[in-house]
């Protein structure tokens, strides 16, 4: 299942990681091999061979009476990985060139889903504030950013110095040493009054703001802008002195 999660995360779909598995198993394979193997029926296999053939991931054998399938073998998955990763950095100075970095202006970026709500923590890694704060419920940002991701984050952001000053509510509160202030952790921690319940994560970093609503709405913005970046520390300050 984990081999199956990870290769979707390199861009298959579910059924395209169970059928790029099974191919390797099998060697060379029919369509009616691989759909008893997989459980898959022939007509949808034919759509995944098809896709995974143009993806690099398959190589068709012709035969005079029967198409057969080879799976070819995974470094070409690091292959493609790398060749992604330099077509980016050479892109990257072009875009840039494009990217209008006019600061006296407010920019409200919006993102949707869990991966585009990834770039906004990333963002906070790499803008590398000193400190950086946040109001919200541990649970809920659990919840919506994934457990692993988050936990990898936790670890880039203590190599990099950065600490993490927040409010919590404590009725959604994990328990688990990674979100606790252990000493190493470069966090610290306070806990809003029980009457006071905020289910977004409010970020406050650099001179933005981020908010991220939780799993249900799955979604999240941040304003970069100074003088509401002043206002969010402001309310930060004041729920801090009253929380314990």
């Amino acid at each position: 299942m984990e081999t199956r999660t990870q290769l979707k995360k390199l861009g298959l779909t579910e059924k395209e990681a169970e059928l790029y598995i099974n191919a390797l198993e099998l060697g060379s394979f029919s369509v009616m091999g691989i759909a008893h193997k997989s459980g898959i029926k022939r007509p949808t296999c034919y759509l995944i061979l098809d896709e995974l053939v143009k993806k690099g991931l398959v190589s068709i054998i012709p035969r005079a009476k029967k198409l057969l399938y080879i799976a070819e073998p995974p470094e070409v998955l690091i292959k493609q990985a790398e060749e992604q990763v330099s077509l980016t950095k050479s892109l990257a100075p072009k875009l840039n060139s494009f990217y209008n970095t006019d600061k006296e202006k407010r920019v409200v970026k919006y993102y949707s889903g869990q991966k585009s709500i990834h770039n906004i923590y990333e963002d906070v890694l790499k803008t590398r504030p000193k400190e950086y704060y946040y109001i919200g419920s541990a649970k809920e940002l659990e919840g919506i950013t994934g457990k692993e991701f988050l936990d990898n984050w936790i670890k880039k952001r203590i190599q990099l110095g950065i600490k993490s000053v927040s409010i919590r509510m404590r009725e959604t509160e994990i328990t688990s040493k990674n979100y606790q202030d252990t000493g190493e952790s470069l966090r610290e921690i306070r806990y809003a009054p029980e009457d006071i319940y905020i289910p977004d994560t409010i970020i406050i970093y650099g001179s933005k703001v981020a908010t991220i609503s939780t799993q249900k709405g799955n979604f999240g913005f941040v304003v970069e802008d100074k003088e509401f970046f002043e206002s969010m520390m402001g309310l930060f300050k004041a729920l801090w002195r009253i929380s314990k």
